[in-house]
Formats: structure tokens, sequence, C-alpha cells
């Protein structure tokens, strides 16, 4: 069996199945604005915090106009903002499309289709026929070269102006509801 030659049409596939729901830039800032509500569910602790992230997600080279891959990238990027950690490193996301784009160039390595295989699972992508199963393949005899592609791609793809900001300006109000924020100015 050539998994490498399997593995760059799943690349098509996959990319094609989520990539036909784009929306506009209103639906856009509804699922931004969904995914930081579910967001500040998971996290009540850092609700503030997650809300003044808003932008973060649109500081990207990536047009993600694709309403899944737009939704994982803001979940991985939210979920970066609640723990505390480094929000400049390449999203899963990212990383599929910069994998899609070396595709077009050449025929991907054994490697670069584990990895992308491995993003995808990690965007929780969904995957309607399995193709994904395959991962378990490209890991038990690959992973130390994914490893090494992943951070490679995370650091291809990371954007120094993607942090949060230290000291957003907030008037105590979110939405126009008055909520309990650590940026409030006092009044």
């Amino acid at each position: 069996m050539d998994f490498d030659s399997i593995g760059t049409a799943t690349v098509e596939l996959l990319l094609s199945e989520v990539t036909t729901r784009c929306g506009t830039d209103a639906a856009q800032h509804q699922w931004t604005e969904e995914e930081i509500a579910a967001a500040q569910q998971r996290h009540p602790d850092q609700a503030d915090v997650l809300f003044h992230a808003y932008y973060l997600p649109q500081l990207t080279n990536a047009r993600l106009c694709c309403e899944p891959l737009l939704r994982a990238h803001c979940r991985e990027l939210l979920e970066r903002v609640a723990a505390g950690r480094d929000t400049r490193p390449g999203t899963a996301v990212e990383v599929l499309l910069l994998t899609h784009r070396a595709s077009r160039t050449a025929p991907l390595t054994g490697a670069g289709v584990g990895l992308f295989l491995r993003m995808w699972k990690a965007a929780a992508l969904p995957d309607p026929y399995q193709r994904t199963a395959a991962l378990a393949h490209y890991e038990a005899t690959l992973a130390d070269r994914i490893d090494r592609l992943e951070i490679d791609a995370r650091e291809t793809e990371q954007h120094d102006q993607r942090i949060p900001d230290p000291h957003p300006e907030c008037t105590g109000e979110h939405l126009g509801q008055p909520v309990p924020c650590r940026y409030a100015s006092p009044s």
C-alpha cells in the first residue's frame, strides 16, 4: 500500500470537505463570538480575559473564512489564553493550511501526511469517512519525524503580534452588559 499517494489525496479530500462552508464577515464575527462564549463557559474564572482576546484569532496570515477552520482556530487560541500559554505559535489549523500549500508544490512525505492527519485530529475537525484512521500507521512508523515537522511548522506559522493585550481598556461592560472585569477602570 502506497501511503504517501493515499495521504496526498486524503489531504485534498479532507480540506475540500470543510472549506465548502464559507461565511460572510458578519458570520465569521458571529462564529468567533460563539467560540468565546463557549470558552467562557468552560473557563468561567477567565471569562473577562477571554472576552478581551476577541481579536487574537484575526491576527493570522490565513483568511479563515470557513466555519470549521475558523472555529477550530479560535478554540485553540482561546484554550491557550485560558491556560496562560503562548498564543504566538501556529495553530493546528494554520499548520493544516501550511501542509496543504506544501502539498500543492510537491507530494507530501509520509511524515508530512502524518502531520496533516495529526493536526486534523488536534483541531477536532469533522471526519465523516474516518480518513484520519490512517494516523495510527503514520504515528507508529514516523512519530519522531512528525514531531519535528510539527515544531518547525508551528514556528513557521508563528505570529509575534498575536499576544493578548496585558492592559486592555474596559469600561466594566461587555457587549453592553455590566460585568466584573479585572481590566475595568475604576469609576
